[in-house]
């Protein structure tokens, strides 16, 4: 039962190395690392709605508490444009008789992010329990600051006949 340590036996040092420890090491790595990756991520909790038919509907309920930034940054409170506290003032007021505090927030897809910001702030601050993001729209689907009683134009009269 004879060991070779290398340079005893006259022939020298080793030429090769041993990898074997080297892949057992590795895989050991491989298989902890694979366990311990899924405990390791963090996961947002989102309540998610049920699937509902999509119904078109023009104006919002009167009793629906939704807040815009315009394009231009003017914030307003159901179609109806304000300033900011004005705005939180009448939330707050709204909020005060619901028993679910629940504010809608819309914003034109070119306004500025930081006064949609100080809008969600806002609204927090005036009592909204929970804040609701409204889809992204292009600008010619938003109409959170068009006036709600804005009637659609006119038709065109009819051209008198030429003669």
């Amino acid at each position: 039962m004879g060991m070779n340590l290398g340079g005893l036996s006259g022939k020298g040092g080793m030429k090769d190395i041993n990898v074997t420890p080297l892949i057992d090491v590795v895989l050991v790595m491989l298989i902890i690392f694979m366990v311990i990756t899924p405990i390791m991520i963090n996961e947002m909790a989102v309540n998610l709605p049920e699937k509902t038919e999509t119904v078109e509907q023009e104006d919002m309920p009167k009793q629906q508490v939704v807040v815009a930034v315009c394009e231009d940054g003017t914030v307003a409170l159901n179609r109806q444009i304000m300033n900011m506290e004005t705005l939180a003032v009448k939330v707050a007021q709204r909020l005060r008789s619901k028993s679910k505090k629940v504010v809608f927030v819309d914003g034109h897809p070119e306004a500025p992010y930081d006064r949609m910001v100080e809008l969600m702030d806002a609204v927090r601050n005036a009592g909204a329990d929970k804040i609701g993001l409204a889809s992204l729209k292009t600008p010619e689907e938003f109409r959170a600051c068009t006036a709600a009683a804005a009637a659609p134009p006119p038709p065109a009269a009819p051209e008198a006949p030429a003669g």
